[in-house]
């Protein structure tokens, strides 16, 4: 028994199946490319809400510290200066340059400290991680070391190196080998065994074992030590300017105590917290346009 109802002959042809193919592939494109700008404009809001909340925190940090002051009795400001004086104080010290020097000698500083440093702690984390001997016959003398804050060393650089850019080099190379040193060997020991017997199975001599599998399976590692150094340079930076040293942040920030001016030693601090928040970024900046697949600060 035929069924009655009409049948349009057109839909049993080949060119109707193609175009309605063609057409669900167009549509599938174009939810697809309405999805992905939908992803791109939720990321873009929250960070746009994410400055907005950092700029907010920073307006009531300001607010609550140019209140505090004035509202607690019998409290001398020049002991705690409000954030007026303190721009203001920064605003004549950036006219005169004299700001941008102690910057740039901190900088200076810091910089040779944290290559010094940065390379022997690699170069030693790679040692003791693939030589079993090595690390047996360093690790007390290391660990020993790691436990000796940089400061304590400062009486003892100065003897060596006297009260020159040696004294304050070696100090802050000492703070930045230690981070950089136990996260490179973490990172040398943790790599798993099979990617090395892989590695020998296809014939690799140590070399190229190294340089292909060891180093980029520790890289994640030493990018985190390094990092990490940045901060110490510049913690370690402060206490090696505070001897014989006539320019840098730490410099500032003891001759302010001695003729207790108050405002340029929050000056001091505040620029040391910025520098050491844009060398972060700039670290991070440079780390991920190097190794694109380093992203996992950028997703936060």
């Amino acid at each position: 028994m035929h069924s009655s109802m009409p049948v349009d002959q057109r839909s049993l042809r080949p060119e109707a199946h193609a175009g309605n193919a063609l057409l669900s592939h167009a549509q599938r494109q174009e939810i697809e490319r309405r999805c992905a700008g939908g992803l791109i404009a939720e990321r873009r809001r929250r960070r746009h809400r994410q400055i907005a909340l950092n700029v907010l925190g920073v307006i009531i940090f300001l607010f609550v510290w140019e209140v505090t002051p004035r509202v607690i009795p019998d409290l001398n400001l020049l002991m705690f200066p409000p954030p007026s004086g303190v721009i203001e104080t920064f605003i004549t010290m950036v006219s005169s340059g004299e700001l941008l020097i102690h910057i740039g000698y901190s900088l200076m500083r810091a910089a040779l400290g944290f290559i010094v440093g940065a390379v022997l702690g690699i170069l030693c984390g790679v040692l003791t991680g693939r030589m079993e001997a090595f690390r047996h016959l360093s690790d007390p003398v290391l660990q020993g070391m790691r436990a000796i804050p940089a400061i304590a060393f400062v009486p003892l650089a100065v003897a060596w190196f006297g009260l020159g850019e040696g004294a304050k080099i070696f100090l802050i190379a000492w703070g930045t080998f230690f981070p950089v040193w136990i996260n490179t060997l973490v990172g040398v020991r943790e790599i798993p065994s099979v990617f090395l017997r892989s590695a020998q199975s296809l014939g690799a001599n140590e070399r190229q074992i190294l340089t292909h599998v060891v180093l980029p399976a520790a890289l994640p590692f030493v990018i985190a030590g390094l990092r990490l150094a940045t901060a110490t340079a510049l913690v370690v930076l402060v206490a090696a300017e505070l001897v014989g040293a006539s320019f840098g942040l730490g410099y500032l920030i003891s001759f302010s105590h001695l003729v207790f001016r108050i405002d340029m030693m929050f000056v001091g601090l505040l620029t040391l917290g910025v520098v050491g928040f844009i060398v972060d970024r700039a670290f991070l900046f440079v780390i991920q346009r190097m190794f694109p697949w380093y992203q996992g600060e950028a997703r936060r």
